[in-house]
This record gives structure tokens, sequence and C-alpha cells, in this order.
């Protein structure tokens, strides 16, 4: 049987799958060139990302300052994304005790804010006597 790679004759083993190199050299050397020829990987081991060409031209009546407008988010999304950045400042042990007192007055701020937005707010809930409850509602037992 002859080599794949440098075409010397070689006596097979014989054993599970059928030899192609005369030496481990030779397939070393054969799977260092296999590697050397395949196209291009990035560093997660997936292969290159081809862009993909379109005949179609993109439409045109929606111009950059309407895109742009559409892809803001609304205030009410910012202020809830900064919320949760300000409540994981909070949270984490990193964070120096001196910066607490300002991280947490942001974060009350920026409360009152989404709930003034959102049509209420705390002083909504404490001023509204008028769903008081001051009859009996519950079961009785008899």
């Amino acid at each position: 049987m002859k080599c794949e790679l440098c075409g010397k004759e070689f006596q097979p083993s014989g054993h599970g799958r059928p030899q192609k190199y005369c030496s481990k050299s030779c397939r070393q050397k054969a799977d260092y060139r296999r590697k050397k020829n395949r196209p291009a990987r990035d560093r997660n081991g997936k292969p290159p990302v081809k862009a993909v060409e379109t005949k179609q031209k993109p439409e045109q009546d929606l111009d950059q300052r309407s895109f742009e407008r559409m892809m803001d988010g609304s205030m009410l999304d910012m202020l809830r994304t900064i919320r949760d950045r300000l409540q994981k400042a909070m949270d984490d042990t990193s964070t120096p005790a001196n910066a607490l007192p300002a991280i947490s007055r942001q974060l009350i701020d920026v409360c009152e804010r989404i709930e003034s937005l959102q049509g209420g707010g705390l002083t909504d809930l404490l001023d509204d006597e008028e769903d008081e409850v001051t009859g009996d509602v519950g079961a009785s037992i008899v």
C-alpha cells in the first residue's frame, strides 16, 4: 500500500481502519496541511459569516430621521433601565459605602418619575381615602 503523503510503500497493520499514511509524522503533516487549507474560523470555532447579497433595494419611504426616532426607546423604558442599573449598584457589595446615599437618592428620583409617567404615584395611593373599606367585608362564621 502507498502512503497518501509521501508515496512510500508500507505494509498496513491489518487492525482497525485501513491506514492512509506510512508513519505518524506523515499523518501529522497531512493533518497540518488539511487544517491550513480550511477557511478561517473565528475564535469560537464557527465559520465566518458570509454576506448575503440581495437584489432588492431597500424601501426609500423610511428616511434616517424616521428610523432613528423609531429605534429610540420610550422615556419609560429608559427610566426602567436606569432604575435597574441603580438597583444593581445598590445591591453590589463592591459599591463604596460613601456612594450609597447619592445612588439611593437617584434611585428614588427615578422611581418617582416612573410612577408619575405611569399616571399614578405613591402620593395618589396614600391620599385616596375614598377606597377605604368601612364595612365588614369578610365571611362570617355561623
